[in-house]
């Protein structure tokens, strides 16, 4: 993907975050269910946590409340979302991470999460960069989390989809599965995300060398609409 175009994708997204921080951060008040899921593979004793797109802090939150977050920090590109983190303590860092090396100098953790984020990165070599870098911040028995929204399973979801002409962008300019869906909370609204299936991202952990621990979907009315994926490295 021409870099020109990653960056008009990347600010699309930072403007849209920034002016619908609070309807989305009061929609992302409460744990997903796949967060429940997770407990299973993670340590029963307080551990590090790097929490890579963070925006409001929601799974900070839960881990912090099943007596599990020994330590946090938070990246994200959106300070407005950033802000609402009130419920724990961490260390927070605006960072663009569709840049390369945007992740510098935070150290190694127990837990690396990316959640609802790898499907904002504009291009597929910049999201398999980025899964790279993650995998770097891993401690040697650390695990790396992944979650991506689903929304080509759900009709209801795909309603949202939105043509690329409404922000200027011609469909032969983009790559495979990336798409500009809408939101109507607060106003009305349009973000990039790119559907990152059970393959793409199977094949994304291969190339940066991690071992798949287990994939799973959960969350939404539907029981599905996210996709988690745990591995090691």
């Amino acid at each position: 993907m021409d870099d020109s175009l990653v960056r008009k994708l990347v600010e699309l997204n930072t403007e849209f975050y920034t002016r619908f921080a609070d309807p989305f951060a009061a929609s992302r008040s409460t744990p997903q269910s796949g967060f429940a899921r997770l407990l299973e593979y993670l340590p029963n004793t307080p551990f590090s946590v790097l929490d890579v797109g963070c925006g409001n802090g929601r799974f900070g939150r839960f881990l912090h409340d099943a007596g599990l977050l020994r330590s946090y920090v938070g990246v994200d590109v959106t300070p407005a979302l950033m802000a609402k983190i009130v419920e724990f303590e961490g260390e927070l860092f605006v960072r663009d991470i569709s840049l390369p090396d945007s992740l510098q100098g935070l150290g190694k953790f127990d837990l690396v999460v990316c959640l609802a984020t790898l499907q904002h990165i504009p291009g597929q070599s910049n999201r398999l960069r980025l899964v790279h870098e993650l995998a770097t911040h891993l401690e040697p028995t650390g695990l790396l989390v992944l979650s991506n929204w689903q929304f080509l399973n759900s009709s209801r979801q795909r309603r949202k989809i939105r043509p690329w002409s409404l922000v200027g962008i011609e469909q032969a300019q983009l790559e495979p599965h990336d798409f500009l869906l809408s939101w109507e909370r607060g106003g009305n609204g349009v973000r990039y995300v790119a559907h990152l299936d059970d393959k793409t991202t199977e094949e994304m952990a291969k190339l940066a060398e991690l071992h798949l621990v287990n994939q799973f979907t959960s969350d939404g009315r539907e029981g599905t609409l996210n996709l988690y994926t745990v591995l090691a490295g």
